[in-house]
């Protein structure tokens, strides 16, 4: 039986971070009233709420009052995406957008002299009518973290009691035993109780909520619930309300178990709102996941019966032109005379989910709109029989029509083709009860005449009456019988799978053999499951640093680089060295998500290592820097790090009472110059190499048939690293690191953490979210990882990647963004094991020295 692909460990904790970094993180706390409120009173520092929210509706003002101390200052570091935030001494109003809702964020600088204070703030904009609303669960034992939310638009009657902790309150699988080997179920029911029956049992006997009908979802219900959700701050992706919903990320739920699904003994479904676009997968019933329950019955707004209120026209539809390209946008809402379209690109949300709900795939559907002037006019009919004759066209016949139009590549496609009933009905709307269905959208879709039009079935074609419809029953065709036709396409978002040299290869190899395999020289170990081998470098040991003739290596340089590098004269205020960011005790990192520069603003960036910079061809994450000597000196300069001019600093620095012969001892130019400056810290920079590591003394032994350097853990991570995990085709060489430019899925493009990386530097489309790869060298030293600091955790970052990142497939108006973020085609899902995921940290710790302290030695380095 095939192994199953199985969540790692503090995986959904990493992953609930790259969510709430889209979205905002909640609290604990019971929500504040959605009309615009004041509070007068600011609890202690330590006691202050560091993630609080709010309702408001849209166009209103909330209002918060902060009670300063005498040394402190409130300060916006992040403004909101939408609305408009203005802080005066402690009074904070938060002005809601007129025409947006859904999430906003924001953040705050608390400043004292002895403490600085980061507030997330989550502002929740609804409409004059709150679509939930919420209430914590009144039962002392849940450990008040269960809260209910109760869907008071869309789905009537319907209720979801969610756990504030998703990651501490985990359960088993109905009522199997919650262990699996170095995993444990977690809840307040105790050891031995926490599966989803007894928490099942639990809830309906406390009446939570006032409900004694507590399930758990299925599959179809979880996705309605993202499905329909707009407030994303990521508006390229379905996700979960943020404000209701409170610190729900990549965790995975379970489903319950529909009696047509397939069922191994051993598994049961689960699902995820952050990874693979809401993925449905199997996992251990003894492995612990997080859970949701549902009480109620759940309407399927992708139904014509069971839409509350259809979608506007005017973001309903973008018209397209004959090439397939959207009309002007300012043209859009225009009549059909006034700017002719063609037909129509469908984003709306229940179209996109009702696919997906059917296929498991993220779907594109457009229309062709009826011609005025040729054979898709609804006036015309068409039969199925080819002896029917006298239509008063070219052709008579459906199955010609079709490929005529196809032909003509009406839209710039050729795969158009007469929809079913059910995506058909996509088009229709029950207003009331057993009442009749009406078509809707008649403008956009170029006024339809009435008839009777095609749609195809399982058995063949039958048809349906438009503009009104008695019943969603087609009415089967005589081969004579004529109808009209709207015609349909459809296709699925290019999405990546699993390297098919894995797909079979996840279980633990047998040692002996892996370690005859790999007692060799590098060049003849087994191949490894990269995309280009012509690009591919072997790992190896690091070579010697290159000192550019223009700055050579100087010992007398290198200690006055040192100097530099740890004083903090260089910044404005005098308060900031570059080793603020860069400490050899941390890696050469800060160890910080961001960086805190000049009067303790937050940075944009993660700090990279200083480790092995000697090697960079450029510095900087976007590249931006084309050597050590430029990167030097920006820092310095930028308002958000050192704050400093040049120009001001080098009168500074002549003015010093030491530097003046300290320069001129090295260079022998009199006046110190800014070039002299950034010579130095660079020729300093260049001395930071990495000590010897583990996978070092493996390769220089490996030749020679000895492989103890690795253990099996650390030998199958090697390996893991090289083919199932396909790190190497990024991460490669001796130094770990192809110095190309990637884009991981983690731009965040028009969005509230927005960063487009290279486009910055190059403003070209293809490099919009492409960052530079960073070297893997001495990994273990340098968390938390990527551009922005994202995760904290090892295993975290392995989980993302063993997903294949998050999805970030354009949709509506996105496809037609030509700067539109595209995922690297190197990223593909894993679907790596528990096991898997824990060796490969092995070999990661491998690869991972003790920080050096000091430069190395000029011998050391070759000089």
């Amino acid at each position: 039986m095939k192994s199953s692909s199985l969540t790692l460990g503090a995986a959904s904790i990493a992953a609930s971070l790259l969510l709430s970094a889209c979205n905002g993180s909640g609290s604990d706390s019971a929500p504040v009233s959605t009309q615009p409120s004041t509070s007068t009173s600011t609890p202690e520092l330590q006691q202050l709420d560091r993630s609080p929210k709010a309702q408001v509706t849209q166009g209103g003002v909330f209002t918060y009052k902060y009670q300063l101390k005498s040394d402190q200052t409130l300060r916006v570091i992040e403004p909101p995406k939408f609305g408009r935030v203005v802080i005066n001494g402690g009074a904070l109003e938060y002005q809601a957008p007129q025409a947006e809702t859904g999430a906003d964020a924001f953040r705050l600088e608390l400043v004292g002299n002895d403490d600085v204070v980061v507030i997330n703030w989550l502002l929740r904009v609804n409409q004059s009518t709150p679509r939930f609303t919420q209430s914590m669960v009144n039962d002392p034992s849940s450990g008040k973290t269960w809260q209910c939310v109760t869907d008071t638009s869309t789905h009537l009657g319907v209720t979801w009691a969610t756990t504030t902790q998703p990651n501490q309150q985990t359960f088993a699988w109905k009522d199997w035993d919650a262990t699996l080997p170095h995993l444990g179920a977690q809840c307040f029911l105790g050891d031995g109780e926490c599966n989803t029956d007894a928490l099942i049992a639990h809830a309906n006997q406390n009446q939570w909520c006032g409900k004694s009908d507590w399930r758990l979802p299925f599959a179809y219900e979880m996705k309605n619930l993202t499905s329909e959700q707009d407030f994303a701050l990521d508006r390229n992706q379905a996700a979960i309300d943020p404000y209701f919903f409170a610190d729900v990320g990549f965790e995975y739920y379970w489903l319950a178990t529909d009696a047509s699904d397939e069922q191994v003994d051993n598994l049961a479904h689960r699902y995820s709102f952050g990874t693979k676009r809401n993925s449905v997968s199997n996992q251990n019933k003894r492995q612990p996941a997080s859970v949701m329950l549902v009480s109620g019955e759940y309407r399927d707004p992708s139904l014509p019966n069971q839409q509350v209120e259809p979608q506007s026209e005017a973001t309903s539809f973008i018209r397209l032109n004959d090439q397939g390209l959207p009309i002007d946008r300012a043209l859009q809402q225009n009549s059909y005379q006034e700017s002719p379209w063609r037909c129509l690109d469908d984003m709306r949300s229940l179209v996109r989910d009702n696919l997906f709900l059917r296929d498991g795939r993220f779907s594109y559907v457009y229309w062709l709109t009826p011609g005025n002037s040729d054979i898709t006019n609804t006036a015309h009919t068409f039969a199925l029989e080819t002896s029917v004759s006298h239509c008063e066209q070219s052709t008579c016949t459906l199955d010609e029509m079709v490929k005529q139009v196809n032909a003509l590549q009406q839209c710039g496609r050729g795969d158009w083709r007469v929809p079913s009933q059910e995506e058909l009905a996509l088009l229709l709307h029950q207003k009331v009860d057993g009442g009749e269905f009406e078509l809707l959208y008649q403008a956009s879709l170029n006024q339809p005449e009435a008839g009777n039009y095609w749609v195809s079935t399982k058995s063949g074609y039958a048809t349906l009456s438009l503009p009104h419809v008695p019943s969603l029953t087609p009415v089967a065709a005589a081969p004579n019988q004529r109808a009209k036709l709207l015609l349909i396409a459809s296709e699925f978002e290019p999405r990546a799978t699993e390297d098919p040299r894995s797909v079979n290869n996840h279980g633990r190899p047998n040692m002996t053999k892996l370690r005859l395999d790999y007692a060799t020289s590098p060049e003849n170990w087994p191949a490894p499951f990269v995309d280009d081998m012509s690009e591919y470098q072997e790992l190896g040991v690091m070579p010697l640093p290159e000192f550019p003739n223009s700055n050579p290596y100087q010992a007398s340089k290198v200690e006055l680089g040192k100097k530099l590098f740890f004083d903090p004269f260089l910044s404005r205020a005098q308060d900031v060295s570059c080793a603020s960011c860069h400490d050899p005790q941390k890696g050469w990192t800060d160890n910080l998500e961001v960086s805190i520069g000049h009067d303790r603003q937050r940075g944009k960036r993660n700090a990279p290592t200083v480790v092995n910079s000697a090697f960079l061809p450029v510095l900087f994450w976007d590249g931006r820097a084309k050597d050590l000597e430029q990167q030097a000196l920006m820092p310095i300069q930028d308002p958000l790090e050192m704050a400093e001019t040049l120009p001001r600093l080098v009168e500074r620095l002549n003015a010093h009472p030491t530097y003046p012969a300290q320069f001129d001892a090295v260079f022998n130019q009199g006046a110190i110059t800014a070039e002299q400056l950034g010579m130095a810290l660079a020729t300093f920079q260049r001395t930071i190499v990495s000590n010897e590591s583990k996978l070092d003394r493996f390769v220089k032994q490996a030749p020679l048939g000895n492989t103890d350097a690795l253990s099996d853990q650390e030998l199958w991570g090697l390996d893991i690293y090289r083919r199932n995990g396909r790190c190497a085709n990024c991460h490669m060489g001796p130094e770990l690191t192809n110095h190309a430019f990637e884009n991981v899925g983690l731009t965040y493009y028009k969005a509230f953490y927005e960063d487009l990386g290279q486009y910055n530097v190059d403003g070209k489309s293809e490099s919009v979210g492409k960052f530079k790869t960073p070297s893997l060298r001495d990994v273990m030293n340098t968390g938390p990882w990527f551009h922005n600091g994202l995760v904290h955790t090892m295993d975290g970052v392995i989980s993302m990647y063993s997903e294949g990142m998050a999805s970030n497939a354009p949709f509506g108006w996105s496809k037609y963004d030509p700067n539109y973020p595209k995922l690297s085609e190197k990223i593909r899902p894993l679907n790596l094991t528990y096991q898997e995921a824990e060796a490969l940290i092995a070999f990661m710790n491998a690869i991972t020295a003790d920080s050096p302290q000091q430069p190395a030695s000029q011998a050391s380095l070759g000089q």
